[in-house]
């Protein structure tokens, strides 16, 4: 999963010579918080409704420019990266989104939202499934002993993910499945040894 997949492409944007009322009338407008700064479809700033907020100055909006207060040199991320990396960017920066590049031009912007739906999407949360979150009966090759009783009972796993705990011998593996008789799966699932933490029903 790349980037390109998941980010508002042909984004709106703003030159760095518009006025700053350009920028504001642009974001109310398009119902967005980012405005790539352009020239020649190359990527030479990044204002977001914050920079906006910090320059709001009436007697001073005709004198500032979009080149005063955008971001120089903005962190962007390049199209074929992955999601998981732009998510870590995003993270590391504190920032709600920023640009995508190709080739040094402007291609799209990717946002915290973008992401949120990406990792939903691969978790299958966006579809009708259910959940259910197992601690195994031993660490031994656990995901196996838990997926053959769950494909048994006639269901599809969409996802499998471990869930961090602070103890490092307390392993729950939390099972996004579908077209299933939950309750069944977790009633074998026992049968067998292993603990249900809690589950979800489609």
């Amino acid at each position: 999963m790349i980037v390109k997949q998941y980010m508002t492409p042909d984004p709106v944007t703003i030159s760095r010579d518009a006025s700053v009322e350009d920028a504001i009338r642009l974001l109310k407008t398009n119902f967005i918080r980012h405005l790539p700064v352009v020239d020649n479809d190359k990527l030479v700033g990044w204002l977001t409704d914050a920079n906006l907020r910090g320059a709001l100055f009436p007697s001073m909006l005709e004198e500032i420019t979009i080149e005063d207060i955008m971001i120089h040199d903005p962190i962007a991320v390049d199209a074929s990266e992955s999601i998981e990396v732009a998510a870590r960017m995003l993270v590391e920066n504190r920032i709600g989104g920023m640009p995508v590049v190709e080739k040094g031009k402007l291609v799209g912007v990717i946002t915290v939202v973008d992401l949120l739906n990406a990792f939903l999407e691969v978790l299958g949360i966006l579809r009708s499934t259910s959940r259910i979150d197992v601690k195994p009966k031993s660490s031994r090759r656990a995901i196996d002993s838990i997926s053959s009783i769950i494909e048994k009972e006639g269901s599809e796993i969409i996802s499998v993910c471990l869930v961090p705990q602070k103890s490092d011998d307390s392993q729950i593996y939390s099972f996004r499945v579908g077209n299933c008789d939950t309750k069944r799966i977790v009633e074998k699932l026992e049968e067998e040894g292993h603990r249900v933490i809690s589950y979800s029903s489609c």
